[in-house]
């Protein structure tokens, strides 16, 4: 019997993009099949405002990715352990057949407030249909969750892991879509992220050729993040800053160059050069909260095939 408790979600409707007055077509024509997300506990659930988080954080994310995937299945015997060994002391799960992605989260005492945040990140991805996440785990501080200032802060962070778990930064390098990694300038090189940065949020020196990722150029979890001294206050920087966060089209056409068929209304209002001036404006530091530094996301563990076939992974370089 497998330990986990299933999320309930509610339907979400896209988000309007913004200066956009009519509803846009998905980048891709959806498929009949729609794309499946859950959420299961691993021990107790948590308090009632991060499964709030995480019930949005499902809802946001199923009304940006619409197309459905190819149904794997995850053999019995799995156990959660094998994707991070601190999650220990949990059943083997059950065989089942996957036809999304299944995120196993748990909320834990690890070492307090301040401390490590976390971990999250995809662990199963399939063989085929460009190694789209099908098994992933969540694990955060109980302490650290519990003394977020805000529901809105809060909800930004279950977001931003959750986006690394379907795929954002963690299979990046599967889908020969990073250059420059280990370098002090890596790059996202997906078309539909690089004109979405050049053209809708006014990056077309910064985009010119492909997107700036966060490197070796500063402090945070390097490639595996927009690069924060360009992008600031997107989502999918490395650091949570306070106030809007919005998660841009030019992050929602990301996960369409790594094969998801996405929705582009469920984009929000970005300027790359608006958030740049807003860094900067005198005493914003004072009256918000100090950004947050998020973790490094985890790269997937293994392959499994429609079948139930797992093989490992051999990453080249962890990301930092």
């Amino acid at each position: 019997m497998r330990p986990s408790v299933l999320i309930p979600v509610l339907v979400a409707l896209p988000f309007l993009a913004s200066g956009c007055g009519k509803k846009r077509s998905p980048v891709e024509p959806p498929p009949a099949v729609q794309y499946d997300l859950q959420v299961r506990w691993l021990g107790a659930p948590p308090q009632a405002s991060t499964q709030a988080a995480f019930s949005k954080a499902v809802a946001r994310i199923k009304s940006i990715v619409v197309g459905g995937l190819t149904p794997v299945i995850v053999p019995g015997g799995f156990n959660v352990a094998e994707c991070d060994s601190t999650l220990g002391g949990h059943a083997d799960l059950a065989e089942e057949t996957v036809a999304g992605l299944v995120i196993y989260a748990s909320i834990e005492s690890i070492d307090g407030q301040g401390g490590v945040l976390g971990s999250a990140g995809p662990c199963l991805v399939r063989d085929q249909n460009r190694f789209k996440p099908a098994l992933g785990i969540m694990r955060l501080d109980a302490a650290d969750l519990a003394a977020f200032a805000t529901q809105d802060r809060l909800d930004a962070l279950i977001l931003h892991e959750m986006l690394h778990v379907i795929g954002f930064g963690t299979i990046w390098t599967d889908n020969t879509l990073l250059s420059g990694d280990g370098t002090d300038d890596a790059r996202f090189t997906g078309t539909r992220a690089r004109l979405a940065c050049a053209t809708v949020h006014g990056g077309a020196t910064a985009c010119a050729t492909s997107v700036p990722v966060h490197s070796l150029d500063g402090p945070g979890s390097a490639y595996a993040h927009w690069r924060e001294s360009v992008f600031t206050n997107e989502l999918m920087t490395p650091f949570l800053n306070s106030g809007l966060v919005p998660l841009s089209e030019m992050s929602i056409r990301s996960l369409a160059d790594i094969g998801y068929v996405v929705d582009i209304d469920a984009a929000e209002d970005y300027r790359l050069q608006a958030a740049l001036v807003a860094a900067r404006e005198p005493g914003a530091a004072s009256v918000a909260e100090p950004p947050l530094a998020l973790p490094a996301p985890q790269r997937p563990k293994f392959t499994v095939s429609d079948d139930g076939r797992i093989l490992p992974i051999r990453h080249t370089r962890s990301i930092e």
